[in-house]
C-alpha cells in the first residue's frame, strides 16, 4: 500500500528534512498546533490514513496555512520523529560507568520516549517501508540511540569486558532489541491475548539484558 492510495492530499514538492523553527512566537505557536494535531491523528488512525486536510482541520487552521510551514505531511512527520530522538538524548544519563543505575536510566529514557511518541513512530515505520528517502533519514535519526549504546560497549571493553565484540555491530544489535521490543509491547499489545507488562518490568528487562550482555551474569558495580 502506498500513500497515494490512502490520501486525497495534493502533491507538493517532495522532501522530508524538518523545516527550521519559525522566527516569530505566533509562527511557532501555529506550527506547534499543526504538530499537536498530527500527533493525535496519527496515533488514532495511522500516518497513511491521515491527510493534510485532516491535520489542518484538527488544528483549527487552513490547508493553505499548513503549507506555509511544511512542504507535505512527510516533512511534518520528520519533525515529529526528530522530537523522539531529541527526547531520548535529553533524558539519557551522562557518560557510561557500568553501573546498574546507568543502564536502568538509559533504558527508561528510551521506553518513556517511545511510549510518548508511539503514534509517530508507528507512522515512521509505515512511511519508511514505502519511501526510501524517509527510510534513510530515519536510519540517521536512530543512530542517536545506537551511539549511546556503542559508548557503553567501548566502556565495558576498556574495563576488560565484552571482549571480541565489534562495538558498532553490538550497538546495532542491542538497539534493534530495544526498537522491536518497544514496538511489540507498545504498538502490538505484546506476545499474545492477555499479555501485559508494566513500565518498570519493561525497563528492568531491557536494562538487564543490555548490561549482562556486556558484563556477564554478575557484573561488578
Amino acid at each position: 500500500m502506498s500513500p497515494e492510495t490512502t490520501t486525497t492530499d495534493p502533491a507538493p514538492a517532495s522532501g522530508t528534512v524538518a523545516p527550521p523553527e519559525p522566527p516569530s512566537a505566533k509562527g511557532r505557536a501555529t506550527r506547534a498546533a499543526f504538530e499537536d494535531a498530527a500527533r493525535r491523528l496519527i496515533a488514532e488512525r495511522g500516518f497513511l490514513r491521515t491527510t493534510v486536510h485532516d491535520i489542518a482541520a484538527a488544528a483549527g487552521k487552513s490547508t493553505a496555512a499548513f503549507y506555509r510551514y511544511f512542504d507535505n505531511k512527510e516533512q511534518l512527520l520528520a519533525a515529529l520523529a526528530d522530537g523522539f530522538s531529541h527526547e531520548v538524548l535529553l533524558h539519557s544519563p551522562g557518560a557510561p560507568d557500568g553501573s546498574a543505575a546507568f543502564f536502568e536510566n538509559a533504558a527508561r529514557a528510551y521506553w518513556d520516549a517511545y511510549k510518548e511518541h508511539l503514534g509517530v513512530l508507528v507512522g515512521v515505520f509505515q512511511l519508511a517501508m514505502v519511501d526510501e528517502e524517509f527510510a534513510e533519514r530515519w536510519r540517521a535519526s536512530r543512530m542517536v540511540g545506537v551511539r549511546i549504546i556503542e559508548r557503553t560497549v567501548r566502556q565495558a571493553q576498556d574495563t576488560g569486558h565484552a571482549a571480541g565484540l565489534d562495538p558498532a555491530l553490538a550497538a546495532s544489535a542491542i538497539g534493534a532489541m530495544f526498537e522491536h521490543f518497544c514496538f511489540v509491547w507498545l504498538a502490538q499489545g505484546g506476545d499474545g491475548p492477555g499479555a501485559s507488562i508494566t513500565d518498570d518490568e519493561a525497563v528492568a528487562t531491557l536494562a538487564a539484558l543490555w548490561r549482562r550482555g556486556l558484563y556477564g551474569e554478575e557484573p561488578s558495580p
